[in-house]
């Protein structure tokens, strides 16, 4: 009826689950969430333990976010140019700069 190989390859698969099964009873209870934290403790922060800084330098090396880094490069570096080249004779003739930052005319505000 059944064979000797028929029976080896059953015993072998009910074997790896018994040790499938070892491994993730092994995962659980409160000493195994202890080793598991302490493990994770040692381990390197992942990008979603990261934050301020660090996070911004990882998402600017990010590769899915090299075009907006680019765009937002260049919107930064024009605006900065474009404050450098705002004189105080243009500060002086803005309707917005005279209203709010203008030193002279504080009654406006």
């Amino acid at each position: 009826m059944v064979s000797q190989a028929e029976i080896s390859e059953i015993n072998t698969y009910f074997q790896n689950r018994m040790a499938e099964s070892k491994k993730i009873w092994a995962t659980r209870g409160k000493d195994a969430r202890i080793a598991a934290a302490a493990a994770k403790a040692n381990a390197p922060p992942t990008w979603r333990q990261l934050k301020g800084i660090p996070l911004m330098i990882h998402e600017i090396k990010h590769v899915g976010n090299r075009p907006f880094m680019v765009g937002f490069g260049l919107v930064s570096v024009g605006a900065l140019w474009l404050q450098t080249k705002f004189t105080d004779e243009m500060k002086k003739d803005s309707l917005y700069w005279s209203t709010y930052h203008l030193k002279e005319n504080k009654s406006a505000h």
